[in-house]
């Protein structure tokens, strides 16, 4: 009777990464609510390693039962990992580092290390129940590489014309020194320009791709470029069910701090997906100049607030919602219906 009472409910896997190496830490619950690690290890993060972690975990696991894996987004390197446990049927749970990082504080742990890292995700996927991962299709895959690169590129040409700027305001600057970065600039320009052209061709080779991002492009401040880095990064949505997860996903989300009688400044988290919130800076001030009511939202709140930048995050977090809502009802941007959508949101 004991036993049957004491019986195991459910199996976990907490796996901490980083480019080389990840840690994992099995985790069993029991009828009775107590948890138990069955067995820690550090593995390779490559195929080797990962074959001797499915080995690892077969060897621990109940046969009857499902085990579950849970790790954190830790830029490129879990996908690795997750795609290869999604082929062997393994349920996968991919947190947001923030959503991990409260778990790890609510355990009030005093250090930490990349097995305690392992321990919290292993926990914290024994106790709750998180939303299974779901991969890419091989389209937004490709997708993603390429708005990434795209990003990289840019991010190279703007700190060589820089470069080129400071050199060119300075005393006697040497003219082959100028022409080699004209020379940078340019090259950057024709690579930007290649990528772009792949990620066109690639969209419309997809014809539901091409649909979804022909009807959102209609908003005024999106092109196809910025609309693919908004597929890319979020998996066509796939994850998100509604507009907090949204806001939270890229890092919108408020944060405010104040204790007793100090009142601190509310700001955005930062703390997720930054490769959206690059993409939506220059779309956002582009997008208040040709939709009337958000200019005057702008306008409104920039007084009140004193500061352009809190206006124009505001009018980005409107923006990354029209996107959303505009993917998930197949429909166009009409003015009347994106003040609507968007109003009650700051």
């Amino acid at each position: 009777m004991k036993e049957k009472n004491n019986q195991m409910l459910k199996q976990n896997v907490g796996v901490d990464l980083d480019k080389d190496k990840f840690e994992a830490a099995f985790f069993v619950i029991h009828a009775h609510m107590d948890t138990s690690v069955v067995a820690t290890r550090k593995f390779e993060n490559r195929e080797q390693g990962i074959a001797n972690f499915i080995t690892w975990l077969n060897k621990h696991r109940r046969e009857d039962l499902s085990v579950h894996i849970t790790m954190e987004a830790t830029g490129v390197y879990y996908e690795l990992l997750a795609y290869r446990l999604v082929e062997k049927q393994f349920p996968v749970h991919v947190m947001l580092p923030n959503k991990a990082k409260k778990f790890a504080q609510s355990l009030d742990m005093k250090s930490k290390t990349d097995k305690l890292d392992a321990k919290a995700l292993g926990k914290m996927g024994i106790e709750r129940k998180l939303r299974p991962w779901q991969p890419a299709s091989k389209n937004l895959r490709k997708l993603r590489f390429l708005t990434r690169e795209r990003e990289s590129l840019i991010n190279e040409k703007t700190r060589a014309s820089n470069s080129l700027h400071a050199l060119k305001h300075s005393h006697e600057a040497p003219e082959k020194s100028i022409a080699r970065y004209e020379a940078q600039i340019e090259f950057f320009e024709e690579r930007i320009k290649e990528v772009e052209t792949d990620i066109h061709s690639l969209i419309q080779k997809d014809e539901i791709l091409k649909q979804k991002v022909q009807r959102i492009v209609t908003t005024p401040g999106l092109n196809i470029n910025t609309v693919a880095i908004l597929i890319a990064e979020t998996n066509g949505f796939a994850a998100i069910n509604n507009i907090k997860q949204l806001i939270s996903y890229a890092g919108y989300d408020p944060r405010i701090q104040e204790s007793g009688q100090w009142k601190g400044h509310s700001k955005i988290s930062k703390q997720g997906n930054s490769h959206i919130r690059r993409a939506l800076y220059f779309p956002a001030l582009s997008f208040k100049q040709h939709s009337q009511w958000h200019g005057k939202f702008f306008e409104r709140l920039k007084t009140r607030k004193e500061k352009g930048m809190v206006a124009a995050v505001a009018l980005q977090r409107k923006l990354l919602i029209l996107a959303y809502v505009l993917w998930k009802n197949d429909d166009v941007f009409r003015p009347q219906y994106a003040q609507k959508m968007t109003s009650g949101i700051g």
